[in-house]
């Protein structure tokens, strides 16, 4: 079973709390670099290095996630393909040739990250859409 937590500031994003049978994990969802799909389960990066394995799906990760994040805000994290979630905040590069994503924390933590080319072309020219409108509004 798993619940979101209670943000203790309403501009953070609040903790995770999944609690099965055996074990109770909390997961602090602003320090998440990304998700990767393992089979039924799901590998969890931290930018700071620490990564844990979760005995959910991405797609239920990804659930709980949303219904956690306040409703009005844009979201953080973005699905690219099946098997990988990646925290926009930590958005460093993307390089088409490549076939890469960056992620980093601007300071000793980054994760260069396998990505398809074609999902790479869509994500790339929305994040270049949205920069570009910045200025139009």
């Amino acid at each position: 079973m798993a619940s979101p937590g209670c943000p203790t500031n309403p501009y953070t994003m609040p903790n995770l709390c999944l609690n099965s049978r055996d074990e109770l994990i909390l997961i602090d969802v602003e320090k998440i670099a990304c998700l990767q799909a393992n089979g039924n389960y799901t590998s969890l990066t931290y930018i700071g290095g620490q990564q844990l394995l979760l005995t959910i799906g991405l797609s239920g990760v990804e659930k709980l996630i949303r219904q956690a994040h306040p409703k009005n805000a844009p979201g953080a994290f973005v699905r690219l393909g099946r098997s990988l979630i990646i925290n926009q905040m930590y958005l460093c590069s993307i390089s088409l040739p490549k076939q890469r994503v960056v992620l980093s924390d601007r300071g000793s933590n980054s994760y260069t990250l396998s990505v398809p080319k074609d999902l790479l072309k869509v994500y790339k020219r929305k994040i270049a859409d949205t920069f570009a409108s910045f200025g139009k509004e």
